[in-house]
């Protein structure tokens, strides 16, 4: 399983890269990455077409989408559109930061990493 990144480079503009999670194990289910340490949940709901202006993530989290649809672009300038089953790693904590969009209405579920 492959999820994005958005973080900073040594330029202090965010760009997205993709990491994968791997497989620790195979259990009766499917295969199992390895266990990731969080903090914290949030369930989100968010209506068609809301604008956060450039900003950064709050600390790291993992954005889970369940419905609907964000574009998220980059300081870098990429822009990308995550939906449903699509996992972002918001990373971006420090420079110039990036810009969320809602594209529709749709539900999310956020997960803070550990300090």
């Amino acid at each position: 399983m492959k999820i994005t990144m958005l973080s900073t480079n040594e330029d202090n503009k965010s760009y997205f890269t993709e990491i994968d999670c791997g497989h620790a194990s195979e259990q009766p289910l499917g295969l199992y990455s390895k266990k990731f340490p969080v903090k914290a949940i949030m369930f989100r709901d968010f209506e068609n077409g809301l604008v956060m202006e450039i900003h950064n993530a709050p600390q790291p989290q993992y954005i889970i989408y369940l419905e609907g649809e964000v574009e998220v672009e980059a300081s870098g300038g990429e822009k990308r559109i995550f939906k449903a089953g699509d996992v972002l790693l918001a990373a971006d904590v420090t420079g110039e930061g990036h810009v969320s969009r809602t594209l529709s209405k749709g539900k999310s579920i956020i997960v803070t990493t550990v300090d």
